[in-house]
């Protein structure tokens, strides 16, 4: 049986010297995600608290990631702690400190209950225990460690860290209410999936950018010829045997959409909730979409073939009409770890994202000289209007 892991978040201005301590957390299996400061921990923790099952303090440490030594203070921890009572999820407070006034000191100690000294094996090993103890009794981590295959689909590697929060909030749904809601959660994981797709070379990008093309991408990963579109950009795609969905996952997929997009059909599901005033038909079809995650991870990890599909030319009028919209510029700032980059412009004008498929297919580099049409698009989670890069032509 594969162990549980726990997500703990760790603030301390000197957290880069504990690698032995990192490596003993892991040991124990405890993962600590480490910040410098209030501001740095903070902001990470309130933007994906669901994530984490505890929070670890120093007594001393900096304000702001990037502040100088001797500018720590005992107040942030205090301020730390504030912040966190603020939260929707409830922590367990532990703080690990070398500082004999903070560890000693009875006030400190009304504030801070779970205190330990570093430096000490015994304090260590009763601080891991009671860190497992306190974070194994909270539900999030239970449904996190209930649903390991799952939440493991649920990183930055494959469909994001947001689908993970939405997983967690539907698995907690008891009742009908807010059903419309509930699906349009759902819609909003298999978009993340479809880009997952996309990200592996699975799945053309004109299929996701500039917006998830929730239908078509269905047909076209089924293997089937699209239809019952006018945009010819969907029909121009091929997909070749070999990668096409098993067809339970195409099944599930086709079921998810038909009962979760919004149109004409949805007064037939919106009816059929009112009546039965029953979570079952969102459950079933929530359910079926984790099998399809669960059968995505699986089958990225082995492998398979990219980009096996073909593409119809488009005439030379189109081609012309493309061109226009292209901007020189170069590639900056290439993500080592996520894969995206910036594109810098020749002319005037901010810098673009530029997404880590275009990054991989292109192989693009830093400073490459490329040509780039960029596109206006909303962020679907944040409702954002942006910017980025929809298509790069090396120079």
């Amino acid at each position: 049986m594969e162990e549980n892991y726990y997500n703990i978040l760790w603030i301390d201005d000197e957290h880069e010297t504990f690698t032995a301590t990192k490596g003993r957390a892991k040991r124990n299996g405890i993962n600590l995600i480490s910040f410098k400061s209030l501001n740095g921990g903070m902001s990470e923790l309130e933007r994906n608290y669901p994530f984490y099952d505890g929070v670890l303090l120093d007594a001393k440490f900096f304000e702001n990631e990037d502040d100088v030594k001797d500018s720590e203070d005992t107040d942030f921890v205090h301020r730390a702690k504030e912040q966190i009572l603020q939260l929707k999820k409830k922590f367990v407070i532990f703080v690990l400190t070398a500082q004999a006034e903070a560890y000693e000191d009875k006030t400190f100690n009304k504030a801070f209950t779970k205190v330990y000294k570093k430096g000490s094996d015994e304090e260590i090993e009763r601080l891991f225990n009671d860190i497992k103890q306190a974070a194994a009794s909270q539900e999030d981590t239970q449904l996190r460690h209930t649903y390991k295959r799952v939440f493991d689909v649920c990183t930055e590697k494959y469909i994001g860290e947001y689908a993970g929060q939405d997983i967690l909030k539907l698995l907690k749904v008891d009742n009908e209410s807010n059903v419309n809601d509930h699906f349009n959660a759902i819609r909003k994981i298999v978009e993340d999936l479809f880009s997952a797709f996309n990200k592996f070379n699975l799945l053309p990008s004109e299929f996701v950018n500039p917006n998830v093309a929730l239908n078509q991408s269905s047909i076209f990963l089924a293997g089937k010829a699209q239809y019952d579109t006018t945009d010819s950009i969907y029909k121009q795609h091929t997909h070749q045997e070999g990668t096409h969905l098993p067809q339970q996952i195409a099944n599930y997929l086709r079921n998810i959409l038909s009962v979760t997009q919004s149109g004409s059909h949805r007064s037939n599901i919106d009816e059929h909730v009112r009546t039965l005033k029953t979570p079952y038909l969102f459950k079933s079809v929530f359910y079926q979409l984790i099998d399809v995650l669960v059968w995505f991870k699986m089958y990225v990890d082995s492998s398979p073939m990219t980009s096996n599909w073909v593409k119809s030319e488009i005439n030379t009028e189109e081609k012309g009409e493309e061109s226009k919209n292209l901007i020189r510029g170069k590639v900056i700032n290439i993500h080592p770890q996520k894969g995206f980059a910036f594109f810098e412009p020749d002319a005037i004008g901010n810098n673009v994202f530029i997404p880590p498929h275009l990054v991989t297919q292109n192989n693009l580099q830093d400073k490459m000289p490329i040509q780039a049409e960029i596109e206006e698009y909303t962020d679907t989670r944040t409702e954002e209007q942006k910017n980025r890069v929809k298509r790069v032509v090396i120079a």
